[in-house]
This record gives structure tokens, C-alpha cells and sequence, in this order.
């Protein structure tokens, strides 16, 4: 499948840029945002919430650090 969407990506980026047809560059930008979406693997944690709930993303520091070195 990726083959087939990174095929069709390169024909249209080709076709849009050579023949300045803009419909052919706006579909291979759209397969290569498609192909970025799916190469991505960045999902640390996944869940479903129901109603009411909710969840907190902290990515601070929640308290003081000791310094092992001093």
C-alpha cells in the first residue's frame, strides 16, 4: 500500500511541477502528509476517555531535583 501512495506521490508532485497543473502538486502534497502521518511512531500512550474524564499532560518538572553531585 505505502508503495502504491509513494508511486502516485511522485507521478503527481511531476505532473504538478512540469506542467504547473496546481490540482496535480496539491494531491501529491496531500500523499506525502499522508505518508508522513502514517511513517510517524511518536504514540507514547493511547486510551479512551469517557465522558466526564480527562487527562493531564504535564511535561515539567513536578518537584524539586537533588543533585547527586554535590
Amino acid at each position: 500500500m505505502e508503495t502504491l501512495l509513494r508511486y502516485l506521490q511522485v507521478r503527481a508532485f511531476g505532473r504538478g511541477m512540469r506542467g504547473r497543473n496546481t490540482a496535480w502538486f496539491v494531491v501529491g502534497a496531500a500523499l506525502w502528509m499522508v505518508l508522513r502521518a502514517r511513517r510517524s511512531e511518536d504514540v507514547v500512550y493511547r486510551t479512551k476517555l469517557l465522558p466526564g474524564e480527562r487527562l493531564v499532560i504535564n511535561a515539567g518538572r513536578s518537584g524539586p531535583t537533588s543533585n547527586p553531585g554535590s
